[in-house]
């Protein structure tokens, strides 16, 4: 076995559309009657060409059916069967082999350097925003955030105090991907908590930081997710102490079926903590995948396309916008059409198995006979589109150009990881546990009437336009 096989490896033989597409036709096979509509393709080849109409189809199938908690937990546990761990004594189910004794990783900690409390930097819409009221009210009147984000902000508006400042003195937080540019780890640093940094890379930045508002723990050589699953189980318990923490699922890396291995890897850790030590569980959803929409979302997306400007009505008479609509409809629900293709199989199953339906799953918990296990607290919020360097391409690069023209708005690191973070925290704190998937940044993408596989196209030929040097930078690829 080369060194490059070892770890968290797909099941032998399995591709990443191949077990996005087993997954679902598990479901489809164990619930007929919910997916007789959606001409489900009866082939793994098939369903490759097509997954990118067929899976919001199957979403919108499942919302819309009594089964849809069952269903969502057979897919999560489909999807983790087939993801195992490989090492010189054979390959072994992924979760079996976090049942064998590991030595936690050496650790190094950062000291705090200042008084704790975070005060959100709110610019936003090309502004300062002082109150997170009124800037809920204008994303959401920009079409940017969904009505359950606009009261999440309104609730933290009412709840922080003047100025708004908040401080997590009291929580133990663990970060996967604690260096990812979505992830709020900074502003949970300066806000005071004590921090379990995971991550490949050091906390660089954090230990250069003039405003770490807690400790920072974090591995003297890494740790890697795929390779020493076990190790960082190890690892967080002992920092844990018996307290509960705070787990943020933010791990990511694009290529070779990264999306899924790591998300694969962070759920398997999640299940085999106990219940009792985890107070939340935190992931950020993407707003290009089949999302569940309800009917204020419906009806958003409707006003919407009744006021578009002449050209772009004139582009979608013409069909240059795509067919179908913006949405799979079934009664008042329906499932977003926002997947793009060129992010891939991986990706979807990584964002729809591994994070959707894991949320509902986990959510759901101690609902069924052979559950042992408590319901968790999850914050599975969507994430705004946000240039990073993990989308860098240029049919992206010339897409985030000319995405303001068809009302879709792209953020910055910064500004995702505040919003990321505010949002995380209103699900931390309120009274009634959240729902996955309900709070969405999403950017204009949700009501956006056409497809997004096509109406990137649309994009990134305008975003060409404004800047004709990325289609000489896509040409040469």
């Amino acid at each position: 076995m080369k060194t490059a096989e070892y770890g968290i490896q797909l099941r032998p033989g399995s591709s990443a559309s191949e077990i996005l597409y087993r997954c679902l036709d598990t479901a489809v096979q164990a619930h007929p009657s919910a997916f007789a509509e959606i001409d489900f393709p009866k082939s793994a080849a098939d369903f490759k060409r097509r997954y990118v109409t067929t899976l919001p189809r199957f979403e919108a199938a499942r919302i819309n059916h009594p089964a849809r908690a069952d269903i969502a937990r057979l897919l999560a546990e489909t999807f983790q069967a087939h993801l195992v761990y490989a090492n010189d004594e054979g390959t072994h189910p992924l979760q079996e082999h976090l049942t064998r004794p590991a030595k936690p990783l050496l650790l190094e900690r950062l000291p705090p350097n200042c008084d704790p409390g975070w005060q959100p930097n709110l610019h936003f819409l090309k502004q300062d925003w002082a109150d997170l009221a009124c800037l809920g009210q204008a994303l959401l009147s920009a079409n940017i955030v969904s009505q359950n984000a606009k009261v999440a902000l309104d609730w933290l508006a009412q709840h922080l105090g003047e100025p708004h400042q908040l401080d997590l003195s009291e929580r133990k937080v663990v970060i996967f991907g604690a260096s990812a540019e979505m992830a709020p780890t900074a502003q949970f640093s300066a806000a005071g908590a004590e921090i379990l940094w995971l991550d490949l890379a050091p906390p660089t930045v954090l230990a250069t930081s003039l405003f770490r508002g807690g400790g920072v723990q974090f591995p003297v050589d890494g740790a890697d997710l795929l390779t020493q699953p076990a190790e960082i189980l190890a690892t967080i318990l002992a920092f844990a102490e018996g307290q509960p923490l705070d787990l943020c699922l933010y791990a990511y890396a694009p290529g070779q079926a990264r999306e899924m291995r790591l998300a694969a890897a962070m759920n398997a850790i999640v299940n085999a903590l106990p219940s009792a030590l985890i107070q939340s569980a935190t992931m950020l959803l993407s707003p290009t995948t089949a999302t569940p929409l309800d009917s204020v979302d419906l009806l958003a997306l409707t006003h919407r396309k009744d006021s578009r400007p002449g050209w772009e009505a004139a582009l979608d008479k013409l069909g240059l916008l795509g067919s179908g609509g913006g949405v799979v409809r079934q009664g008042d629900l329906g499932a977003s059409r926002t997947i793009v293709g060129t992010q891939g199989a991986s990706y979807q199953a990584a964002q729809y198995l591994a994070k959707l339906m894991t949320a509902e799953t986990w959510v759901q918990q101690g609902q069924f006979p052979s559950d042992q296990r408590a319901p968790l607290r999850v914050s599975a919020n969507t994430a705004p589109i946000t240039q990073t360097r993990s989308i860098a391409h240029p049919v992206f690069d010339a897409a985030f150009g000319g995405s303001a023209a068809l009302g879709v708005q792209t953020f910055t690191p910064v500004q995702s990881q505040t919003l990321n973070g505010l949002l995380a925290v209103h699900d931390w704190l309120h009274p009634t546990a959240p729902q996955p998937g309900c709070i969405r940044v999403h950017g204009g993408i949700h009501t956006l009437p056409y497809p997004m596989n096509t109406a990137l196209r649309v994009a990134a030929a305008i975003g060409f336009v404004q800047s004709p040097k990325l289609l000489g930078a896509l040409l040469k690829r």
